[in-house]
């Protein structure tokens, strides 16, 4: 590797790696940018730092503007008058206190009202005139217009009604009636009136602007003499109305509060309810005993039950009623038993001694049966008491149920009755208080001398102002300068998005989907009599050299066992570097050993200017077989390993020509004689020149120039490539501004002596 050669590490993320090649489909390789990466606030930040002049240039046109409306605009005067309105706030008691607040509250509402009233605007009107002022302003705008001023802009009317015909605008000016321009003067007069204050103390501030500082003050101090005079004449009119409304009040209260009187009276009268409580009090003591009694009853029963149960399983078993515990506990049957075990006894021992027809076995056996019989009619009678006892505690346990479930009854309907006269005792009661207290209130003091009565004074009246308050210059300037920024940051964003041409690598990569094997940096101030087609030649330490160097690395290591022979460099269009590119990598690639460069743009041939001892027999000459190879081959002065072959007589049919078998076998001579060779092929879009001689080559460089091509020329010209089959090394951006690419993307680019590389920016 020679010493100018870039290492390989130095190579960009973009740029194809040795040895490796992109083999994309062409239905899926033309992506847009967007899809790789998200537009977000750095990307707008660059595109105001690479828009910044035309920015500047929108923000400085509409501060201009700016100024001149605000230049042009009729200056307006303010004028203020102060007014204290203290309404007399009445005597504080437990039955006014929430009116007096309210009506105190609503007070400064009324008076903003007022001010502002069209009875108002009409005295001011009345009192000074402005009638007959307005009158003789129009008759002064229709003089200053006779006299040709506009008051526009560069003498152009910005009022809209100086575009109207003058026959529509006079019958304009005669169409209104004497009421009907003064009430548009009360409305107007009404509109520019601003009122305010009241909400912290107890001053009121009117303000009125107009083009005539005198009439400002004139006109707010009127309507202030007018407010304070209008509040004098209504002061009565709205007492009187105010003890109508509570004598009103009154009588509605009073009507209310006799029907529910009458309503309460007739239901304690159906009900019979007249103390609940008590009454309530009464049932539930009798609910409380009857529940005392439940418990003791079912206690009974239910011990009765299980005695009645056990009577009932002996009965269904067929046994005897002897083991009964109620049976067994019976004083009557224990007796009787113990007498029959005694006859029992008795009877064994006279076995003994007598034979069964004895007289005393006889009558000891009689007495045997009878007190047998005795035993069993006792225990009949024990079982009959428990069924006995079981019935009598069953029912007395459903009476004292019936009797709870009465009560219960009883209490709701107490509760219910009660409910319904604490309803209306309640209503008895709101609309008594209501009544009685609008009826103290009237009866205490003059509803008009401690609510309608005002104290309203003027503190200071409205004085000529001295300053314009509009227009606002520094405000409007502020404004300009800010709506410029706007539209000149959104002309920039919109101008940005909808321009399409390359200008990154990063950018270039997405779109074709190509590996990107470098760029070469724009030569924007070049040495008289140097070219930028030999700059790799002229000045082989500088940027562009080393772009060249890194480009001609990326080729070679495109395949290391069988490094590209015959390269063909060409483009989407004509002005995109390729000549450029393609004669400078002849010059890098001679570096490297015997080099060939053929100009095949039969079209619009260019090595006359950068070979200027080029033969005037070349490529055609040479296909054709008017020369030999000697006489069109050229070797470059200041490279002796650099040699040319022009592009000859320029045929008639370019395409044809290079279709040919000739051509062909040219090449593959020429392949045998020289260790690189570049050709210089026209652009692939307006010719299918590039298409045809791409057949013949090892590899294709396509060059893209920076900001130039738009992304349809690039993949229009890819497509044409791939129909023919044709898979390119990569791509170049040519031309390439390292100031303006540092503001794409998220990376610069730069360019120092004896080294080209990429970093992170």
């Amino acid at each position: 590797m020679s010493p100018e050669q870039p290492a390989i590490s130095s190579v960009h993320p973009f740029t194809a790696s040795p040895g490796h090649r992109v083999q994309a489909n062409p239905s899926d390789v033309f992506l847009d940018d967007e899809h790789h990466s998200e537009f977000g606030l750095v990307d707008y930040w660059r595109i105001v730092r690479r828009q910044k002049w035309g920015i500047l240039g929108v923000v400085f046109a509409c501060l201009i503007i700016g100024v001149l409306i605000a230049l042009k605009s009729t200056p307006i005067y303010q004028a203020e008058v102060t007014i204290l309105a203290e309404p007399v706030q009445p005597k504080i008691t437990a039955s006014n206190q929430y009116v007096s607040n309210a009506l105190v509250w609503l007070f400064y509402e009324t008076q903003y009202e007022i001010i502002k009233s069209r009875a108002v605007a009409a005295r001011v009107v009345d009192k000074l005139g402005l009638e007959a002022h307005e009158e003789a302003r129009r008759a002064r705008l229709r003089a200053e217009a006779e006299a040709g001023d506009s008051g526009g802009l560069f003498g152009i009317s910005l009022n809209w009604r100086d575009w109207l015909p003058k026959e529509w605008t006079e019958q304009k000016e005669k169409g209104p009636s004497a009421e009907q321009r003064r009430e548009m003067l009360i409305t107007r007069l009404v509109n520019d009136l601003t009122v305010k204050g009241g909400e912290k103390s107890e001053i009121i501030n009117i303000k009125y602007q107009s083009p005539d500082p005198e009439l400002a003050a004139e006109v707010v101090n009127a309507v202030a003499d007018s407010y304070v005079a209008f509040g004098l004449n209504s002061r009565l009119s709205s007492a009187r109305k105010t003890t109508s409304w509570l004598n009103d009040q009154i009588t509605e209260l009073k009507r209310k509060l006799e029907e529910s009187e009458a309503a309460l009276e007739a239901y304690q009268k159906t009900t019979g309810m007249v103390d609940t409580e008590s009454r309530q009090q009464l049932v539930s003591a009798k609910l409380a005993s009857l529940t005392a009694e439940q418990i003791k009853a079912q206690t009974a029963r239910s011990e009765a039950e299980i005695r009645y149960n056990q009577v009932r399983k002996i009965e269904k078993e067929g046994g005897g009623f002897d083991s009964l515990i109620s049976v067994l506990n019976s004083p009557l049957v224990l007796n009787l038993n113990a007498k029959y075990s005694e006859m029992k006894r008795r009877v064994s021992e006279l076995s003994e001694r007598y034979g069964e027809k004895h007289p005393k076995m006889i009558a000891a056996r009689a007495d045997l049966k009878q007190a047998d019989k005795a035993l069993q009619s006792a225990i009949k009678k024990v079982v009959g008491s428990i069924r006995k006892e079981y019935e009598v505690a069953r029912d007395k346990e459903r009476k004292i149920n019936a009797m709870i479930a009465r009560q219960k009854r009883e209490i709701g309907d107490i509760r219910g009755k009660g409910f319904a006269l604490a309803k209306l005792e309640r209503e008895v009661e709101n609309n008594r208080q209501l009544y009685e207290t609008f009826l103290a209130r009237f009866k205490e003091e003059d509803v008009a001398g401690d609510y309608d009565i005002s104290n309203v004074r003027i503190i200071d009246r409205a004085i000529v102002p001295m300053a314009p308050v509009k227009p606002n210059k520094m405000r409007i300037a502020l404004i300009s300068v800010v709506l410029g920024l706007i539209l000149g940051i959104a002309f920039a964003v919109i101008r940005e998005r909808l321009d399409n041409t390359f200008k990154t690598l990063e950018n270039l990569e997405n779109r074709l989907g190509l590996p990107v094997l470098g760029l070469t940096p724009l030569l924007k101030k070049l040495k008289k009599g140097e070219l930028a087609e030999r700059h790799v030649s002229t000045a082989p330490r500088s940027p562009f050299a080393e772009a060249i160097n890194h480009i001609r690395t990326g080729i070679l290591f495109s395949n290391i066992d069988r490094p590209p022979k015959v390269i063909l460099v060409t483009s989407a269009s004509a002005s995109e570097g390729k000549t450029t590119l393609a004669s400078n990598l002849a010059l890098a690639f001679s570096n490297l050993g015997r080099t060939l460069i053929i100009e095949a743009d039969l079209r619009k041939p260019r090595f006359g200017g950068i070979f200027p001892k080029e033969h005037k027999h070349g490529l055609t000459n040479l296909v054709s077989g008017q020369e030999d190879l000697k006489s069109c081959v050229r070797q470059d002065a200041a490279n002796k390993n650099l040699f040319i072959i022009g592009a000859g007589t320029l045929p008639p049919n370019p395409l044809e020509f290079l279709s040919s078998d000739s051509f062909k076998k040219v090449i593959e001579a020429l392949r045998e004689r020289y260790d690189h060779i570049v050709i210089d092929a026209p652009p692939v879009l307006p010719v299918s020149d590039a298409i045809i001689v791409s057949r013949l080559v090892d590899g294709v460089l396509l060059a893209v120039r920076t900001e130039f091509t738009t992304h349809q020329m690039a993949v229009d010209a890819y497509r044409r490539l791939k129909a023919a089959h044709i898979q390119p090394l990569g791509s170049v951006l040519t031309m390439a501004d390292a100031a303006r690419m540092a503001h794409y993307g998220n990376h610069y680019y730069h360019y120092d002596s004896g080294y080209y590389g990429y970093g992170e920016g």
